[in-house]
């Protein structure tokens, strides 16, 4: 029995940079995800110090205990050693096997390991967060917790204090499990039984981590996404040769060498980063006879991208009116982004408006996509604007007999004003 796995990590549609990190190494049966946070470029820093901690003890042969213990020390220490850095922390959980086959998570923060056990999903971890904590005391149910404006906080990380306490989990695997370690990224964006589902239906480890990443960003992608897929198999399987991947944090990873860990730094704005396994010389070779139609898939990429970087739409964002750059869907692997999500909601529009908004509302600039925004706002303050019905009251009236008087063979007729009529 033996575990292989594949991952993915994004930034998702609305922050900046990628903080989360993530690491591979099949040879010394090491999988984790970190998730970092700090001020700036500090959670990357975090996250990727951590791990690179992690891995040096697990190789090492120190317990997953010992090498969580010792990453918060590294980022703890990093972090007093310079001013930009003071305050970071990550969240870690990782998995680790021993030589009799056993698997062992340790965990600390909220990026969460599950158990996909015959179609069967289970939370193996506890979030160490605000709102987590008042689920378990029954002050806040699951669906509050959900959508609480402080669910963002956590109560224990990584390199914020001096010592830690570390959760540790021992798991009995089966041949046919999968164990999914993700950042909350993903939880926050997914149910548990869509990801249940995803991950029932890919049987590649590496594609089950993608459709889970395009779940989070379909649901707005608030937040860094990122997911590591371990499959449990048979030693009687085809083997592969062991792989390491270490991600940090934005960074893109090498093709796989057995012996040696692949460490990589990238622009933390890419939006997207694979574990993947590495190609031989023959694929090598296939290559170079396809280079032309890479050129010209390549050529069609950049104008794609050209043109969904250059379109907007309105649609919704969980149940709010919201301006896209790009185009519905997505094209060619350039996804849409959130640049605003207005108060507005769909139970504010007409039901023609909300038709109209269903398949996005598609503009060539972001100021067009604005105003159409702003006359859906106007047409909705004018639907709920108080009505004032003006009473009407009819005033006495007061009839002046003229009085006829005669001067001088002159006749005159005079009357005094009438009295001024009022409205209440």
């Amino acid at each position: 029995m033996r575990l292989i796995a594949g991952a993915v990590t994004d930034v998702g549609r609305v922050r900046e940079g990628n903080e989360d990190s993530f690491v591979i190494d099949e040879r010394i049966g090491l999988f984790a995800v970190a998730d970092g946070m700090g001020g700036h470029q500090a959670g990357e820093v975090a996250s990727a110090t951590a791990l690179e901690s992690v891995r040096a003890l697990t190789a090492a042969g120190r317990s997953v205990h010992d090498a969580l213990v010792a990453a918060n020390s590294a980022v703890h220490e990093k972090a007093g050693s310079k001013p930009g850095l003071r305050g970071m922390g990550t969240t870690v959980t990782a998995v680790t096997t021993g030589s009799d086959g056993r698997v062992t998570i340790g965990h600390v923060g909220d990026s969460r390991a599950y158990l996909l056990r015959e179609s069967h999903l289970t939370q193996l971890t506890d979030d160490h967060s605000l709102v987590e904590e008042l689920v378990r005391e029954g002050r806040l149910t699951p669906e509050q917790a959900s959508v609480h404006p402080q669910r963002s906080i956590i109560t224990r990380a990584l390199g914020v204090d001096a010592a830690v306490e570390v959760d540790v989990y021992p798991v009995e695997p089966a041949v046919g499990d999968r164990i999914l370690l993700c950042s909350d990224g993903l939880t926050t964006m997914v149910s548990p039984s869509v990801i249940a589902g995803i991950l029932r239906r890919e049987p590649d480890p590496t594609d089950a981590a993608e459709r889970l990443i395009d779940a989070a960003n379909a649901a707005g992608g608030e937040d860094n996404i990122t997911a590591v897929v371990i499959d449990v198999v048979d030693d009687g399987a085809a083997p592969v040769e062991p792989r390491t991947t270490v991600m940090a944090a934005g960074g893109a990873p090498e093709p796989s060498i057995p012996t040696d860990a692949t460490a990589a730094r990238g622009n933390s704005r890419r939006p997207r980063r694979r574990a993947f396994r590495g190609f031989g010389g023959g694929a090598r070779r296939v290559l170079l006879y396809l280079l032309p139609a890479l050129l010209v898939i390549g050529l069609a990429i950049g104008v794609s991208g050209w043109y969904a970087r250059n379109t907007f739409y309105v649609a919704f964002s969980h149940d709010h009116v919201t301006v896209f750059r790009g185009v519905p869907g997505g094209l060619l692997g350039w996804d849409p982004t959130i640049e605003r999500r207005d108060e507005l909601t769909r139970s504010d529009l007409t039901a023609a408006e909300r038709a109209d908004l269903a398949d996005g509302h598609r503009f060539s600039s972001r100021d067009d996509a604005e105003a159409f925004v702003r006359r859906l706002v106007a047409g909705y303050e004018k639907r709920t604007a108080p009505t004032t019905t003006a009473t009407a009251s009819t005033a006495a009236t007061t009839t002046v007999t003229a009085t006829a008087s005669t001067i001088g063979g002159a006749s005159s007729t005079s009357a005094p004003p009438a009295p001024p009529t009022s409205k209440p």
